[in-house]
């Protein structure tokens, strides 16, 4: 218990001093599978109402309230289904709006005594072009409710007694059809923020390893969560954006607990200790706060 305790003094303190993206927003860390725990092998419909919170680039405050279902489609494979709403809150004024659909299946392929090992396949699609405006300005990234792009994600997973071990790949097809750039005519505090003008996100892998912790009727999961983005992100035509390629190490804490009526009450909390110096897509996190109940049937 006091190595837990520790452990847990540990990651809150580094919270203080982080800067940077609190997890993949792009979708990479949170889909089935790929995220904390095992859902490939549940025979019930689980729905799920998450509130999701953030700070960003030019202290930003994001707040998403987002429905999931996970559906059993087969005896070894799950259907996940995401809707999110955004709303972003700012120096430049505050934007809502309907987030990306992601669609994932997970399929356990082996399953034996306190071991697992589950395939993931999934998409994204856009609800805009993520070119909202304000006054007839485009806004930057950061107050986009959509990422304005289709993306692929795939990935494996395993899970060993109390060991959950992920790595994952997201690829973005084309580009936005975002228009901000900077101007001497943008109002106040507008060029502040990175340039985003059709831009075209680099891919992403990750690699997720956490540990357990049973608790009576609860479970606490510690973790590291590295996301290298491959390459520069593009602006323009094919201009690269300088420094926007590197790596994000974030560490990762989740809390889960069994109530009644088959509910589960789940708290999570992620930031990062390493992070790139640039990201034009306006997914910046100093942190990420995730509170969720959950439903199965």
């Amino acid at each position: 218990m006091r190595s837990i305790i520790l452990i847990t003094i540990i990651f809150l303190a580094t919270l203080n001093i982080a800067v940077g993206q609190g997890c993949s927003d792009a979708g990479l860390c949170t889909v089935a599978g790929l995220d904390s725990g095992d859902d490939s092998k549940t025979d019930n419909v689980t729905f799920k109402m998450s509130t999701l919170f953030g700070l960003g680039e030019q202290n930003v405050f994001h707040v998403t309230g987002q429905v999931e279902a996970i559906i059993p489609t087969s005896k070894s494979q799950i259907l996940q289904v995401k809707i999110p709403y955004n709303s972003t809150f700012g120096n430049l004024g505050n934007v809502s709006g309907l987030g990306d659909l992601s669609i994932t299946f997970n399929q356990n392929i082996y399953s034996g005594k306190n071991t697992g090992i589950n395939i993931v396949a999934g998409f994204k699609i856009p609800s805009s072009d993520a070119n909202k405006t304000l006054d007839g300005y485009s806004l930057p990234m950061a107050y986009q409710p959509s990422l304005g792009t289709y993306d692929i994600i795939l990935g494996l997973s395993s899970t060993i007694n109390m060991w959950h071990i992920a790595a994952g790949y997201q690829h973005s097809f084309g580009n936005n059809l975002n228009e901000f750039l900077h101007s001497d005519d943008n109002p106040a505090y507008f060029n502040n923020y990175n340039e985003s003008f059709h831009l075209k996100r680099a891919d992403d892998i990750m690699l997720r390893v956490e540990r357990r912790i049973l608790i009576k009727e609860s479970s606490l999961i510690l973790g590291a969560l590295p996301i290298y983005h491959l390459a520069n992100d593009q602006i323009k035509d094919g201009i690269e954006v300088d420094n926007s390629s590197g790596l994000t190490f974030n560490l990762v804490s989740k809390f889960e607990k069994q109530i009644a009526n088959n509910w589960v009450f789940e708290a999570v909390l992620a930031a990062p200790i390493i992070d790139k110096e640039v990201r034009p897509d306006g997914l910046t996190r100093s942190f990420v706060g995730v509170i969720s109940f959950a439903k199965s049937f």
